[in-house]
């Protein structure tokens, strides 16, 4: 073999290594790139959780809010005053508001469903022959407020996720409890 040949052929060893190595740095540039993308969407998702909470946490959501839990769940629907119903159509809008913003995946369920669960329900509840009068076709329609219609189901479904999986732990924990039982009634049989 000749002294050009053998030139070529660590030429081209160190090419390969040059190579190898400008890879391995693009790929732990990659990594870093994706976890400070997961760490801006972080970022993100919780500010527009923060925007999200102060829409329902404004001073006339709350007040209306309030009066739907204080007055409106003791009166039937027909007694309501235009005021009542100013506010019940406050309370429904921002419901119906927050639902379609969920729905659209901007902002992650989760931080709403643990926190407003309980509230949703009831507000629905209360509020429901009025919302059923306000999506007859001569006052809103059927589309009416479907936000809230979906923010309610969407409470079912992760509700009805959350129910199964702690029906899980609690079957694996009982299998667990079982075997754990049966072993110490098997050493307690050798002894007798």
């Amino acid at each position: 073999m000749s002294i050009l040949q053998k030139t070529q052929i660590i030429a081209q060893i160190i090419s390969a290594v040059a190579l190898v190595v400008t890879l391995s740095i693009y790929y732990l540039q990659l990594r870093t790139m994706g976890k400070q993308l997961a760490a801006m969407r972080q970022g993100t998702d919780a500010q527009h959780i923060l925007s999200l909470m102060s829409f329902i946490e404004s001073e006339e959501v709350r007040t209306a809010r309030q009066l739907v839990y204080t007055t409106l769940h003791r009166k039937q629907f027909n007694d309501w005053t235009e005021s009542e119903l100013q506010a019940a159509s406050r309370v429904c809008a921002s419901f119906a508001t927050i639902g379609r913003i969920l729905k659209s995946g901007i902002v992650p369920i989760e931080p709403i469903v643990e926190g407003w669960e309980p509230t949703l329900r009831r507000c629905y509840q209360i509020l429901e022959p009025f919302i059923l009068e306000m999506r007859k076709p001569e006052n809103g329609g059927p589309q009416y407020w479907i936000g809230f219609d979906w923010l309610c189901d969407e409470l079912d479904r992760v509700g009805a996720i959350e129910r199964r999986t702690r029906n899980l732990h609690r079957a694996r924990r009982g299998l667990h409890i079982g075997s754990r039982f049966r072993r110490l009634m098997a050493e307690g049989n050798h002894v007798g």
